[in-house]
């Protein structure tokens, strides 16, 4: 009885040794030696994505620098990504800032009847289908968002749908700051 007792903690101790194998892989770098999560003060990965809208330019990382500007990863599929929706809209355009849509694993069929039902904020609409950029980003699902300066350095990253108080207390300040 007392071996079978033993035996019945068996898968516990099993999951908590792939929990602490999982963290410590979280905190070192991959093959490819790209971090799985970005820190903030870091460059931006260097990002070629083509536009969800054939016609449109997409984004690339290179494009941009020398100019401020706001990453978004969101998905029509994602509750939260409707949720911040107005958000976004609103800091076009009332802040004037702009904002490079990633539409992570999804269609392009998709994303575009989700931004014509609910305006589009976006600069440029990229495309990242395969999750491969969100990957490159350490984004750990959608929305989030990244605020970069004008020499492309990562200077605040938010999970999760924008706030009012994320907005107010965390992103405008620092884009005030990098904008001036």
């Amino acid at each position: 009885m007392r071996r079978s007792s033993w035996l019945a903690f068996l898968p516990l101790l099993a999951f908590v040794v792939l929990v602490l194998a999982l963290i410590t892989a979280l905190q070192h770098n991959n093959a490819d030696g790209n971090k799985f999560a970005l820190h903030v003060d870091e460059p931006a990965p260097l990002t070629d994505l083509p536009a969800v809208d054939k016609d449109q330019p997409g984004f690339t990382t290179h494009d941009r620098l020398g100019h401020p500007y706001m990453v978004n990863f969101f998905a029509s599929w994602c509750v939260p990504c409707h949720a911040e929706h107005e958000a976004l809209l609103d800091l076009v355009h009332r802040f004037h800032v702009p904002i490079i849509g990633i539409s992570y694993k999804d269609t392009p069929s998709k994303t575009q009847s989700f931004l014509v039902k609910n305006g589009n904020p976006f600069l440029v609409v990229a495309i990242d289908t395969a999750g491969r950029t969100g990957i490159d980003w350490g984004i750990t699902g959608v929305p989030e968002t990244f605020v970069i300066d004008a020499q492309g350095i990562i200077r605040l990253h938010l999970v999760g749908p924008l706030t009012d108080e994320s907005i107010d207390h965390q992103l405008l300040p620092l884009w005030d700051k990098i904008t001036r």
